[in-house]
C-alpha cells in the first residue's frame, strides 16, 4: 500500500497532526504511515487506520515527512536515515531544530517547514506559529498550511523569530493555567469549597478567553469595559500594577525565549548516540 505520509513519533503532538489530518480529510488514514518504537502508540495509530511501523528508514518511501520526535532524539534520527535522495517534504515540530539542521542531516534536496503548536492541538484550538524554509514552493507552502490548519489557526513568522514564539504561543496555555491554578487556590482561601472554585474560575476564563478570540475588541479595551473607576476590578488591578504584572510578564517570555536559544545552541553541539531509538514526544 502506498504512503503519503511518514509520521515519526506518536506522541502528544504527532498523534494530535494524525487525529487533525483524519478529520480535516487532508490524507486517507490508509496512506499514513506512523511510525514510533512503543507498540502502545503502534496500537494507538493502528486503531485510527492508519499503517504503522518501528523502522525509521521508511519514512524514505514517503514524499510527506513529519517529525514529531523529540529533539534530543534527532541526532539519532539523522545518523540513522541519513540523506532524502527522494527529495521529500518536511515538516518538523522540533523545537530548537533549524532548517539549517534538517539540510545538513538529510541532504539539501529536501523542503523544509518549520512549525510549533500548543497543546490546544489536541481540541483543534492550536496557534502554530511556522516559518517555509527558502526552497519551498507556493504548493508546499499549501500542504504544511494544509495539515497545520487541522488542528488549528497559523501565523507564518521568520526563523529567527521561532524562541521568540515558543515563548509567547507554545508556552503561552502554561501562562494562562497558572493564573487558573491561582485564582482556584485564592477564592478558596475567600472561603469557596474547591469544585466552586474550580467551576466559577474555569468558566471565567473560557467566558473571557472567548471575547478575546471574537476580536472585536482590544484586551485593553475589553478590560476597560470590566474595570470602573473605584470600582473592585480597579482595586485588584492596582495590586496587580504595584507589583510590576507588566514587567514580570516580559521578563518571563524574554526567560523562556533566552532558554529557547540556549537549547537551541546546546542541540546544535549534540553528537549522534550510538543508541538508535527514538522516545515518544
Amino acid at each position: 500500500m502506498g504512503v503519503a505520509i511518514a509520521v515519526v513519533g506518536f506522541g502528544s503532538m504527532g498523534s494530535a497532526l494524525v487525529r487533525g489530518a483524519i478529520r480535516s480529510n487532508v490524507v486517507p488514514p490508509k496512506m499514513i504511515l506512523v511510525i514510533d518504537p512503543d507498540p502502545i502508540a503502534r496500537e494507538r495509530a493502528a486503531t485510527l487506520g492508519c499503517q504503522v511501523c518501528d523502522d525509521p528508514m521508511r519514512m524514505a518511501d514517503s514524499p510527506w515527512i513529519v517529525l514529531a520526535v523529540k529533539p534530543q532524539s534527532f541526532a539519532n534520527l539523522a545518523l540513522e536515515v541519513g540523506d532524502l535522495h527522494s527529495n521529500p517534504l518536511i515538516v518538523s515540530v522540533m523545537a530548537g531544530v533549524s532548517t539549517v539542521r534538517l539540510h545538513e542531516a538529510f541532504g539539501s534536496s529536501v523542503r523544509c517547514v518549520r512549525c510549533m503548536p500548543n497543546i490546544a492541538a489536541e481540541i483543534g484550538l492550536a496557534v502554530t506559529a511556522y516559518a517555509c524554509g527558502p526552497e519551498c514552493s507556493d504548493a508546499d507552502r499549501a500542504l504544511a498550511l494544509r495539515l497545520l490548519g487541522s488542528i488549528g489557526t497559523t501565523v507564518e513568522i521568520a526563523e529567527n523569530m521561532f524562541d521568540a514564539a515558543t515563548a509567547t504561543s507554545g508556552s503561552g496555555p502554561a501562562y494562562l493555567f497558572l493564573l487558573a491554578e491561582s485564582m482556584i487556590e485564592s477564592a478558596i482561601r475567600l472561603g469557596f469549597e474547591r469544585p466552586i472554585a474550580d467551576r466559577l474560575v474555569r468558566q471565567a476564563l473560557l467566558g473571557a478567553a472567548t471575547l478575546l478570540a471574537r476580536g472585536e475588541r482590544t484586551p485593553s479595551d475589553l478590560r476597560g469595559m470590566v474595570t470602573s473607576q473605584g470600582g473592585t476590578t480597579h482595586a485588584a488591578m492596582a495590586i496587580f500594577e504595584s507589583h510590576g504584572f507588566h514587567s514580570m510578564m516580559h521578563n518571563a517570555l524574554r526567560a523562556a525565549r533566552d532558554r529557547g536559544r540556549d537549547l537551541a545552541v546546546a542541540a546544535a553541539k549534540q553528537a549522534p548516540l550510538t543508541s538508535t531509538t527514538l522516545p515518544n514526544q
